[in-house]
């Protein structure tokens, strides 16, 4: 008799089928609740009612690794609202398509030869959960909007986009303290590092509606398989476009040159290789401490990075350590 293996329980909210899953049903009222406080809190929108135009969540669909699993909200008000969960670099790519996303919004409202189009034309919102800071506005929420010469928002203005930066949390937190969190600064907390001790100790509603969401999910074998899978294709096809890119930057070298560039290569290859491992290792073993995995070799983090994709245990991880 085949004995049916589990898939592994999912912990981290940044899995962007996960972050759906916890906010696109509003039959549930805990996805009701989360959804406003995300929305009020970020955008300032007070919403009577809240309406999901993409609910759907169907894991025989969820192979496609450029798939975007956004959640797209409509207000009591027919304000638009998009929300997404990009657990990776804040990259130019990313800015464009975030940008052509409330552009595509703003343009499906309106219908040609509609002289009155003015009328049926609602604000659009976008808001972007990114794991990463950008060091340049070192801020967690980060708020734009057109604006002229003088700092003016334009007049009657229809776009405005958020990005929050989750591991800036972590400042908020040394200023402020755990305890002095808002409701949304906790379901940032919650995102960011998961669920721990220190912020279940703090019985907060924002937080047991997430755990519950998250205990929820996992028991849906069918979406734990595919958010795992999916997972773990994203991570490759970053590899693949860094190695790509390389491969590239390496065939238009000048002899000259090989011998300096060769070491900012093997530089950037285990600065890659060490962030693809730490995003992995997060994920498995949230409770730990990220600082396992510093000052490793590449050959360190290659091979660790293969053992957490064949779902080896932590103490098999600390064993490669001390190896290679």
């Amino acid at each position: 008799m085949e004995t049916k293996i589990k898939p592994k329980r999912i912990t981290d909210f940044k899995n962007d089928l996960v972050f759906k899953f916890m906010l696109s049903d509003l039959n549930d009222s805990r996805c009701y609740y989360l959804l406003k406080v995300i929305i009020e809190g970020i955008t300032g929108i007070k919403c009577q009612e809240l309406f999901v135009l993409n609910s759907e969540l169907n894991p025989e669909h969820l192979s496609d690794k450029d798939m975007v699993l956004d959640v797209r909200v409509k207000t009591d008000e027919g304000k638009l609202i998009d929300i997404e969960m990009q657990n990776s670099a804040l990259t130019k790519e990313v800015h464009y398509r975030f940008q052509i996303y409330g552009a595509r919004m703003m343009v499906h409202q309106v219908n040609r030869g509609d002289l009155l189009y003015s009328e049926n034309v609602h604000e659009v919102y976008t808001i972007l959960f990114v794991n990463d800071i950008d060091r340049d506005n070192l801020l967690l929420i980060d708020t734009y909007m057109p604006r002229n010469q003088l700092g003016h928002i334009r007049k009657y203005n229809l776009l405005t986009h958020h990005n929050v930066y989750l591991p800036f949390i972590d400042a908020v937190v040394r200023e402020k303290g755990l305890k002095n969190l808002n409701a949304l600064e906790l379901a940032i907390y919650t995102l960011y590092h998961g669920i721990t001790d220190d912020i279940m100790s703090l019985n907060s509603e924002v937080v047991i509606m997430m755990k519950e969401k998250m205990d929820q999910f996992n028991e849906d074998e069918e979406l734990v398989l595919a958010a795992s899978k999916r997972q773990l294709v994203k991570i490759q096809h970053h590899q693949e476009k860094i190695r790509i890119r390389q491969e590239g930057k390496e065939e238009g070298l000048k002899e000259g040159l090989e011998k300096g560039l060769e070491k900012g290569k093997s530089e950037g290859e285990l600065l890659k290789a060490k962030e693809n491992t730490l995003m992995l290792f997060n994920s498995k073993f949230p409770q730990e401490d990220k600082q396992l995995l510093e000052n490793l070799t590449l050959s360190q983090y290659n091979n660790i990075f293969k053992a957490l994709i064949e779902n080896k245990d932590l103490q098999t991880i600390k064993e490669i350590m001390k190896k290679y």
